[in-house]
């Protein structure tokens, strides 16, 4: 009858295990890297993106479901945003502003009717409204969708995401926008929309006129 092994907790550990547990911590060691060698990197604030737990701190996803490296590209809005904000707030200024230009219009026009009754005021002023807002609304929209396809490929063509990229976006528009009104008035609006965006890039107000968090100055 084999003899039975008794083991006691108390009993410090022998040779051959403090060896597996040695070469089983040096297994362990090796695999990590040697943070050491991060210099004055603040592991807290990356964490827990390289593995490091921090229980006084809970992880929280982005509520868009797109997380950034940068918070500057987490700001910038993607080719598909910045056509349907530009787009939609051309009309809707180009409806507003048409509206009050037609208003006053209806308004001059019901005064010259020769037997003007309140009615006939009212239809005048609805005409004039009806005419200029959608009007001036579709051109509007128009122009931001030549601006914003413009912008977008002078950025993939020059490789460089700076103003003068708005400036020949602008200049594009004009030309694009005009290039059935002839030659002569083609150029005239096409100066008039680089030197217009150019103004609006010196004075350092492209990101407000364009509504963004940053544009960056021109690089040569």
């Amino acid at each position: 009858m084999a003899a039975k092994r008794s083991f006691n907790f108390d009993d410090p550990p022998s040779r051959s295990t403090q060896s597996h547990v040695l070469d089983a911590d040096h297994n362990v060691a090796g695999s990590l890297p040697d943070f050491g060698a991060f210099g004055s990197i603040r592991f807290d604030s990356i964490s827990p993106a390289i593995g490091i737990a921090q229980p006084d701190k809970k992880y929280t996803p982005m509520s868009r479901g797109t997380e950034y490296l940068f918070d500057d590209d987490e700001k910038e809005r993607s080719f598909g945003e910045h056509i349907q904000y530009y787009c939609g707030t051309s009309y809707l200024s180009g409806m507003a502003i048409g509206g009050a230009l037609g208003f006053f219009e209806g308004l001059r026009k019901g005064r010259l009717l020769p037997n003007p009754t309140p009615k006939l005021r009212q239809n005048a002023i609805v005409n004039a409204m009806g005419k200029r807002g959608p009007g001036l609304a579709a051109n509007l929209a128009v122009m931001a969708l030549m601006f914003t396809a413009s912008e977008r490929i002078a950025l993939y063509s020059r490789d460089k995401d700076d103003v003068l990229n708005s400036v020949i976006a602008a200049s594009a528009t004009g030309f694009m926008f005009n290039c059935a009104s002839g030659p002569r008035k083609c150029l005239v609006y096409t100066a008039l929309g680089g030197a217009g965006m150019g103004l609006v890039a010196l004075t350092g107000h492209a990101h407000t006129v364009l509504h963004r968090g940053k544009v960056n100055p021109f690089t040569a």
